[in-house]
Formats: C-alpha cells, sequence, structure tokens
C-alpha cells in the first residue's frame, strides 16, 4: 500500500510537470507560426491546464477503470466549486462579473444537465462523447464572439513570448511537446494503475480513489491559478477559471473518455456524487447572484461541504 501511495503521488506529480512542460512548448509553437494570443488562450492553454484530467481520463478507459475516469471528472467538478473556489473567496472575497451570470454559468449548467442525462442510461456512449466535444468546440468558437471582452481578456492573461521565437527556439518547443506528451502518458498510466491498486488493497471503490486523491490533484493547476488570482485581486480569472475548468471536464474530459471507449456509469452514483456534481453547478446561481459576490463566509462554507463530501464518499465506498 505504500508503494501505490509514493507512486500516486510521484505519479501526479509528473503529470503537472509534463502539463507545465507541454504549454509552454505549445504556446512558443503558436506564437512561432502567428497564432493570437486569443486563439491561443482559448485552445492551447484551456488544454494545457485541462491536460491532468484528460489524459488520466483517457487512460482509466483504456484500461476499463471507468470508476477512476468517472471519478475524476466528477471529483475534479466537485473540488474545483467547493474547493478551489472556497479558499480563493477565503483568501480574498470575489467580485464576479455579471457575464458569468449571462453566459458561463448557464453553458455549465446545460453541459451539466446533458452529461447527467447521456449517463443515466449507464453509459456515456461514443455517439454521445463526440456530442459532448462538439459542443465544447462551438462554446469555444462562440464565446468571443457574443462578448468580445473574452477576447481582450484571453489575451491579457496568456503568456507570450514578447518576441517571435527563432527557428532554434522551434525545435527546443518541439522536444517540450514531445516531453511533456511522454509525461503525461507515462504518469497517467501510473496514476491510474497505482489509483486502482490502492483501492484494492483499502477496501473502496477505485471511484472514491478518483474522487477523493486523483481529481484534487488534477485540480491542483486550478487551485494554483485561482489562489494567485486571488491575491492579485483579479476575480474575474479566478471565478472564470473554476468555471471554465469545469465546462472543458464534462464536455472535452467525459467527452473524450466516452469517444475513446466508452464510460460505464455505476447507478449507485447517482445517490449521491453526481447529485453533488449537479449541486457545485447550481450553487454558483446563488453563490453569485444578485450581489455578484462571493465572501469569505460563503468560501468557508464550501470548504466546509467539501469536507463533508469527501468523508461521506469515501463512508459510501467502503
Amino acid at each position: 500500500m505504500l508503494l501505490d501511495s509514493i507512486l500516486l503521488v510521484v505519479g501526479v506529480v509528473i503529470l503537472l510537470a509534463g502539463a507545465w512542460v507541454l504549454l509552454r512548448g505549445a504556446t512558443t509553437i503558436a506564437v512561432f507560426f502567428g497564432v493570437s494570443p486569443v486563439i491561443i488562450g482559448a485552445t492551447v492553454v484551456a488544454f494545457g491546464t485541462s491536460a491532468p484530467e484528460l489524459v488520466v481520463t483517457i487512460a482509466a478507459g483504456l484500461r476499463d477503470a471507468s470508476g477512476v475516469a468517472v471519478g475524476n471528472v466528477v471529483g475534479s467538478n466537485i473540488a474545483n466549486v467547493f474547493l478551489v473556489l472556497g479558499l480563493t473567496a477565503a483568501i480574498s472575497p470575489i467580485s464576479v462579473h455579471q457575464r458569468l451570470i449571462r453566459w458561463e454559468i448557464p453553458v455549465l449548467l446545460v453541459a451539466t444537465v446533458v452529461t447527467v442525462g447521456f449517463a443515466i442510461g449507464g453509459q456515456l456512449s461514443r455517439i454521445e462523447g463526440v456530442i459532448m466535444l462538439v459542443g465544447l468546440i462551438a462554446f469555444v468558437g462562440i464565446s468571443p464572439k457574443l462578448f468580445p471582452e473574452i477576447g481582450e481578456e484571453i489575451e491579457a492573461d496568456v503568456e507570450v513570448p514578447v518576441r517571435t521565437p527563432r527557428r532554434k527556439h522551434l525545435l527546443y518547443a518541439v522536444a517540450f511537446v514531445l516531453a511533456g506528451l511522454a509525461g503525461l502518458a507515462v504518469s497517467a498510466e501510473v496514476i491510474v494503475r497505482s489509483a486502482s491498486s490502492l483501492a484494492l488493497e483499502i477496501g473502496i471503490s477505485d471511484f472514491v480513489v478518483g474522487v477523493v486523491i486523483v481529481a484534487v490533484g488534477t485540480s491542483l493547476p486550478e487551485l494554483v491559478t485561482s489562489g494567485m488570482a486571488a491575491f492579485k485581486n483579479e476575480h474575474d480569472l479566478a471565478v472564470g477559471n473554476v468555471i471554465g475548468s469545469n465546462i472543458f471536464n464534462l464536455l472535452a474530459v467525459a467527452g473524450a473518455g466516452a469517444v475513446v471507449s466508452g464510460l460505464a456509469i455505476d447507478s449507485s452514483l447517482f445517490e449521491f456524487e453526481i447529485p453533488l456534481m449537479i449541486l457545485s453547478s447550481v450553487i454558483l446561481v446563488p453563490l453569485v447572484w444578485p450581489r455578484y459576490h462571493i465572501g469569505r463566509i460563503a468560501g468557508l462554507g464550501l470548504i466546509a461541504l467539501y469536507v463533508a463530501a469527501v468523508v461521506l464518499t469515501i463512508v459510501r465506498g467502503s
């Protein structure tokens, strides 16, 4: 059990490092070929920050470890709202842009309803996965057109080289991308294997390990990004990061996992974990409307709900 625990931690560390290396390399390549910062932010950066959830879910699906795959998606969305957003608000009260109420939160609610609706049949099929991926592409394409300021915010938030990289830098960037992809692939395999083995040794379901441990590990980029944004008083970035990540988790991560192998959904998850994931989306509405503000007390309340949810999940999976 100790070895599996160590491997799981090491796997998460390599996973996050691989995602960072991949992101840096891909950004440099995009800049070299003249891709605008808006497109880089909406595609390359979005993929890079959500790559941990994506590769773990796909790897778990390929190894028939649907419990880890589904637990990673469900747990990440729960952790992003209750833990990440809760800690962010506890650090610094958050002011929320009205656009999040008018666009991003409604899209998250629709994505949640669609994903849960597909899951009711007991499995996310390949066709349903394709529909979800198409939905994500539509969201990414429509957002800057409906709200031009999104493009300006993305451009301001994306760290791109000031000068166009030279050809030798392009070679380094390609090496970074290859190294990042290799790190993601290896670490994902290590995480899925060690998580499944650890669940068997402890006597709990692999879904619980996915929700409690793997999901928190893959959500670390969102935690760091939102925490730093809170310290800098960049409130829209802190909240938008959480909401955008949850949309990506549902439509891209679960969608890609379904396309690759189909994801089996245990009916028992509809008794607690999936309703909790739905709550993590719905609770955003009363949290931010009509005051467009999330205070420290609300943040501490979210953290308390997360702790309670983790305890109940472990008890249910024992």
